[in-house]
């Protein structure tokens, strides 16, 4: 016999209660078709409530179509439940064990689960990034084409208006000129990356039964290492320096992809030099390779000078741009974005089309309004002045406690990374130590994918991370007050 309690400590509504229990008996059959339910006074006096919460109840549960109320007899099933074969009894040395998959690595550099301490995180923006008070203007503007983009589908692509605001902006922004059907709208450089791995890596090793070769840095961003290295590429790391990924050491047979991050290495933080950019294209040409060229935070560059991107000296048709939205929104936004050589355009629309049909329609339209209202550019604008001033702040303070350390990616992104000879176990100390009074940062150790073997053969310093986006100048000060306490606690 079936007993309905109610928990009356819960949050859940009492009526929804009812509702779920039974709700719950109808779909595991223990109540059939056919079967009576309780009339509304009767279950109102049972479980102590009053008679409209049970025929709220009871009106759910017509409404889902599973009981009806019949004139003079009550309430009444008419669910019929599913048959239910019995499970067959395969004897254990009969049956075969599934598949088990193996797990993709993952990239623990860009997400780890928060905790309460002051964290120098590589690549967070500002947590006040995300322009609220236009978006609040922009979302309670009623519209019918924003009711639209939620009830309707559209372009896997993109939006339209969104691509065309971006050929204008990469124009200004990297000097790169393209078109707006070249422009595929991403979730974030991820999924670009991932739909790059799919139609080229996987179907490369269907179609010519053999593996893919993708040419990497050394030390590589970790999303890009574990997507080459989960779908079977055969990956070639080079090792980076000063200038960048050292293109004389370029292996000289057919490639297909090479995965770079010029303006800012990720995550050493070095630039590539004007020469081996032109050397990188030349070479991209020779071995049949596309270059894919990750611009993750480029938008935020400080100083003069500044190189153009391989996309807009690329004059071959060699060159997969990506871009994000991730620094200038926040990565919650998921927007990010491919410009494809019209070669690539229908596989990589295609393999976008069936990941997922499509990216965040609405607040695709948002951007292409901020974008063309220039609030976007003015947005940007106040976020790199507010960066220029952390990395000002973190740099000086740093190269104060470790006058005879390297500091690197102080013209672009927002990160800085810094190279000691100490040994490794000495500034395992000072993390702990900075861990215990609520600062943590990371080192190229803790973030390794099996991307570092090349750079390690040439290089034995101890490499630490300093993101200064998600942190406010007080908190910097913050950062350096406990790294230099803990720099005088003795070994």
């Amino acid at each position: 016999m079936l007993t309905l309690t109610l928990n009356r400590e819960s949050r859940t509504p009492l009526q929804l209660q009812i509702f779920q229990f039974y709700l719950q008996a109808i779909q595991q059959g223990d109540l059939l078709r056919g079967d009576k339910l309780p009339s509304i006074r009767e279950q109102a006096q049972v479980l102590n409530v009053a008679k409209i919460t049970v025929v709220m109840a009871y009106d759910k549960l017509m409404a889902a179509g599973l009981i009806k109320s019949r004139h003079g007899i009550g309430y009444e099933v008419i669910f019929t439940t599913p048959v239910r074969i019995p499970p067959a009894h395969v004897p254990m040395s009969q049956g075969s064990p599934p598949v088990t998959p193996k797990a993709a690595g993952v990239s623990t550099d860009v997400y780890a689960e928060p905790g309460r301490e002051c964290y120098c995180r590589m690549g967070v923006p500002d947590p006040n990034a995300f322009p609220w008070a236009s978006w609040r203007k922009w979302n309670n503007a009623p519209s019918v084409l924003k009711e639209q983009l939620l009830t309707r589908y559209h372009s896997p692509n993109g939006l339209f208006s969104l691509r065309e605001q971006l050929v204008r902006y990469l124009n200004l922004s990297r000097g790169i000129n393209t078109r707006a059907e070249n422009i595929i709208i991403t979730n974030g450089i991820q999924e670009g990356l991932s739909l790059l791995s799919q139609i080229f890596i996987i179907h490369h090793a269907v179609s010519q039964q053999k593996k893919c070769h993708v040419v990497t840095e050394s030390p590589c961003y970790s999303g890009a290492w574990h997507l080459f290295n989960y779908y079977g590429a055969n990956i070639t790391s080079i090792a980076v320096d000063n200038h960048g990924l050292q293109t004389d050491n370029l292996p000289e047979y057919e490639t297909q992809l090479c995965y770079v991050t010029p303006a800012h290495q990720y995550p050493m933080g070095s630039v590539l030099s004007l020469e081996r950019r032109q050397a990188l294209l030349t070479w991209a040409q020779r071995v049949g390779a596309y270059i894919i060229e990750d611009d993750y935070d480029a938008v935020f560059t400080y100083g003069e000078n500044h190189l153009p991107a391989l996309k807009a000296m690329d004059y071959h048709n060699r060159v997969i741009y990506m871009g994000t939205f991730s620094k200038t929104l926040g990565p919650g936004a998921r927007l990010g974005y491919l410009i494809c050589p019209d070669e690539l355009l229908p596989a990589v629309q295609n393999m976008k089309a069936l990941n997922n049909n499509g990216s965040q329609w609405l607040l695709q339209q948002f951007l292409a309004e901020l974008m063309q209202n220039q609030v976007f550019y003015t947005h940007i604008s106040k976020l790199a002045s507010s960066y220029a001033a952390r990395l000002n702040q973190l740099r000086d303070g740093l190269s104060a406690l470790f006058p005879t350390g390297k500091i690197a990616g102080a013209t672009a992104g927002l990160h800085l990374s810094l190279r000691v000879e100490r040994h490794p176990d000495t500034i395992a100390r000072l993390q702990q130590r900075c861990l215990q009074a609520g600062i943590r940062f990371d080192t190229l150790a803790d973030i390794e994918n099996g991307s570092e073997t090349a750079w390690r053969k040439e290089n034995s310093d101890v490499v630490m991370f300093f993101g200064f986006g998600g942190l406010q100048i007080q908190q910097i000060n913050r950062v350096l007050s406990v790294l230099e306490q803990a720099l005088t606690q003795p070994c």
